[in-house]
């Protein structure tokens, strides 16, 4: 048998009254968050997440549209992308929006070198900057039989481009020994930051070349930068990235997956901060979006702002594997009053095996509680097949007694046996403050015969904190 306690509305809105009265905050009893959705804001206070877009999810597909970069000039995006020569090499195009989602193609910008050239068998994997008048476009080339090293392409249009020659070469020993590339530009007053990444036969790692020339470039003493971990969603790849400025930070959102073989690996991107582009530190709750099925997507990301609304650009999934099936989806920086969650539930309305209620949500306290589902359903039946993000909203009430884990997420096909289809574990200290709703995500995919299946997205306490969880929803 299943208690529930009921306290009414009447004692939330006591409680919001007295708050009001003595002064105290009345941001953790309000049902939609006023906070700012933005980059920093998902990264520092958990107050935003990653809500996949569902529709405009096939953007560039006729002309194999992926792995773009981008500058914006005068309301126009202009999106650099891999795209195939005439004689099926991989060269750079160019596509253009104006709003983010109907994009015209411009063709083919930047071929492959003339035969002989360093560069005579790929020029692609663009990463372009946009500065005083002139396009820097950096870019990742090979030559027969030769690896990876990066190039440089210059334009005063954006699409007639000047090659300007080679300007880093691989080390032949070491984290880049296999080879080197997916490079991007970012520049601070007059010095360039050219990120790339390290190849060594076993992982790619992303490191940093610095100077006021584009082709004198000093390699850092720290590289790699960004090193893959030990397991996990980038154990094998820190890969291809883009970078923005935010509230005196700068973020990154980078590719990341599963050790090699890559064909068969498992695919996302997640984001890293950091004070000085040097060092950096991953975002707690990373991959943002979900993981690939063992195949190439959700990869190649890039961070693009539409009319005030900022976005994670992404090659969306390619099954199997394949090339012929690319394109470009993206994810939006959303929360509650920004984007909103698809299908939410309180906390209140499903099944708990404790617990109670409290204020504006169920809570589960170390004294009264042992270790058990504090909330579970709602056995719904309309989540979309494939790619999915859901979304709780909690707060604890005390974050730096210790870093144990609080809470177990869990996304759960009920109608499977109970099969654990997803889970994250949240610790203390990922809380970045107390008596504060925050937004905790589980990425997960839901295969076709799984559709209409009964799930559940499950909280599972573990008595080593005050929790209180105000709703559950899912994207």
């Amino acid at each position: 048998m299943k208690v529930r306690f009921r306290f009414g509305k009447s004692v939330s809105i006591m409680i919001l009254i007295v708050a009001l009265l003595f002064g105290i905050s009345s941001a953790s009893f309000a049902t939609n968050s006023p906070y700012t959705a933005s980059v920093s804001t998902m990264f520092n206070s958990n107050e935003a997440f990653a809500k996949l877009e569902k529709t405009n999810n096939n953007m560039g597909a006729s002309f194999d549209m992926h792995y773009i970069s981008t500058v914006t000039i005068s309301g126009t995006i202009w999106a650099y992308y891999i795209k195939l020569t005439p004689a099926g090499k991989m060269g750079i195009g160019l596509a253009k929006s104006t709003n983010g989602t109907s994009w015209t193609d411009n063709g083919l910008v930047l071929d492959v070198g003339s035969s002989g050239q360093w560069d005579d068998n790929m020029a692609s994997f663009p990463g372009i900057w946009y500065d005083s008048g002139t396009f820097y476009l950096v870019y990742e080339g090979t030559g027969n039989g030769s690896a990876g090293d990066i190039g440089l392409a210059t334009s005063t249009n954006g699409t007639n481009f000047t090659r300007q020659g080679r300007i880093l070469t691989h080390n032949t020993s070491g984290w880049e020994t296999a080879n080197i590339g997916t490079p991007s530009l970012y520049k601070v007053g007059s010095t360039w930051y050219l990120f790339y990444h390290g190849y060594d036969w076993t992982d790619c790692r992303v490191g940093v070349a610095t100077g006021t020339s584009l082709t004198s470039l000093s390699r850092n003493g720290a590289n790699p930068i960004i090193n893959t971990s030990s397991s996990g969603w980038d154990s094998g790849t820190v890969g291809k990235r883009d970078i923005i400025y935010e509230n005196g930070y700068y973020y990154m959102v980078y590719e990341g997956s599963t050790d090699a073989p890559f064909g068969s690996a498992k695919w996302s991107s997640g984001l890293a901060r950091s004070s000085n582009l040097i060092s950096w530190s991953k975002y707690s709750q990373n991959p943002v979006l979900p993981q690939t099925q063992n195949y190439y997507g959700n990869d190649g990301p890039a961070f693009i702002t539409v009319s005030g609304v900022p976005y994670i650009y992404y090659r969306g999934v390619v099954p199997g594997g394949g090339s012929s099936d690319n394109h470009t989806r993206r994810a939006r920086i959303a929360n509650e009053l920004n984007g909103g969650v698809t299908n939410s539930w309180e906390a209140e309305s499903l099944q708990h095996v404790i617990g109670r209620s409290d204020a504006d949500g169920w809570s589960a306290d170390t004294g009264l509680d042992l270790p058990n589902y504090m909330q579970y359903g709602p056995y719904t039946t309309v989540t979309n097949v494939g790619e999915n993000t859901a979304v709780w909203k909690l707060m604890v009430d005390n974050n730096n007694a210790d870093n144990l884990g609080v809470v177990t997420l869990e996304v759960v096909d009920a109608s499977d046996g109970g099969a654990l289809l997803a889970s994250r574990t949240i610790t203390r200290q990922q809380f970045s403050s107390t008596w504060h709703y925050e937004f905790f995500t589980v990425p997960f995919y839901l295969d076709s015969w799984r559709s209409g299946h009964q799930l559940e997205y499950r909280t599972l306490w573990h008595q080593t904190s005050y929790v209180r969880e105000d709703k559950v929803g899912v994207n």
